[in-house]
């Protein structure tokens, strides 16, 4: 698992943590089940202070990505690709909306926007295919 903190970011730590490690499991490096750095290994890892590292685990923790267990550590729960149900659904939905309409806000046209989300798309599509890849599996298109 590789993860790339900028220190300089706007973005606070706590939720730059949070995409890499969603973004590992988008991109296979993490699976269902797979253990996560205790809370005290990753902020040696990345350099960032304990508590930080516990906010991130919480809110992957909210967002359903991982179970914590008491003196167990962190564990991956994402599920397989095509069985969301309608709970996650709704709340994937709704933070798009809420994205969305904050894009709005701050002057993002239609087509910048519709530009960013291909472009996460194919970020996202291109790292996939690598990992099938690297499996000896065929992606379709």
């Amino acid at each position: 698992m590789k993860i790339s903190l900028n220190m300089k970011s706007p973005i606070p730590l706590y939720q730059q943590l949070v995409q890499q490690i969603i973004l590992e499991i988008a991109n296979g490096n993490l699976r269902s089940g797979d253990q996560l750095p205790s809370i005290r290994e990753m902020a040696r890892q990345t350099n960032i202070h304990l508590h930080t590292v516990h906010k991130s685990y919480k809110e992957l923790q909210k967002k359903g990505l991982i179970k914590m267990k008491p003196n167990s550590g962190a564990f991956i729960l994402a599920k397989q690709s095509g069985s969301i149900d309608d709970i996650d659904l709704q709340q994937i939905s709704c933070n798009l909306e809420q994205i969305i309409v904050e894009a709005y806000v701050k002057g993002i046209s239609e087509e910048q926007l519709q530009q960013i989300l291909n472009q996460i798309s194919q970020k996202i599509i291109s790292l996939r295919a690598l990992q099938f890849k690297g499996e000896g599996a065929v992606l379709k298109e």
